[in-house]
């Protein structure tokens, strides 16, 4: 029974030692001391729906120039990913849908609490993300794994990017605490077919008639 006693405090103090870390969990962001965004996500290349597409926007600074509309509504999902900084392992952490305004078109709904706990990092530690967005059929295709198994599917990344931030939240003990960093780093891109035009040209054009009819 002591044994049993002297486990369950020491699992205890060792879950109190380690507080779990947390991120901002929104794509646009602006005068913040711990990280700025401006990362709207677009639909499919005009002409070339097949294109994957990664960048900053020319008319963002960049040099990616995306011709697809800007993605809107609860039709396509954006998923957060993220793991320890370098660690080459991401889990699901949030996902969102888009705002519909027309200023705002391109970018998530954050959740009701956009500061998204990161359970493989403490709080004040780095941590690595990655953003996903797809068609999700109006819910039918509800997870990455529905995704890669259809690729008839529009989807896109963002690659895997590290914002010069610590994760935020209250450290073990009380002490001081960290505000939770912003997804710096994080830039637009692109959702489109795998390509395989034979199985899917007529998708393409669906969809691309949908995009602006939501536009509208």
């Amino acid at each position: 029974m002591k044994r049993l006693v002297a486990s369950t405090l020491m699992l205890a103090s060792a879950i109190a030692a380690y507080s779990q870390g947390q991120i901002n969990f929104t794509t646009r962001v602006t005068g913040s001391s711990v990280g700025t965004v401006n990362a709207p996500i677009y639909g499919p290349q005009v002409g070339d729906p097949f294109r994957q597409l990664n960048g900053a926007h020319t008319t963002n600074g960049g040099t990616v120039n995306y011709t697809g509309p800007l993605l809107a509504g609860t039709g396509f999902t954006a998923a957060l990913y993220g793991g320890p900084a370098n660690s080459g392992t991401l889990d699901l952490l949030s996902t969102a849908t888009f705002r519909t305004a027309v200023n705002l078109l391109g970018y998530i709904t954050p959740p009701a609490t956009p500061l998204i706990n990161v359970a493989t990092v403490p709080v004040g530690g780095f941590g690595s993300f990655e953003m996903r967005a797809w068609d999700n059929r109006a819910g039918l295709v509800d997870t990455w794994a529905k995704v890669m198994a259809d690729p008839t599917v529009f989807r896109g990344q963002s690659g895997v990017f590290s914002p010069p931030f610590p994760l935020g939240g209250t450290p073990p003990g009380g002490g001081t605490p960290v505000t939770p960093a912003n997804l710096q780093g994080l830039t637009s891109f692109n959702i489109a077919p795998v390509p395989e035009p034979g199985v899917i040209a007529l998708g393409v054009l669906g969809l691309g008639a949908l995009l602006l009819r939501r536009r509208k």
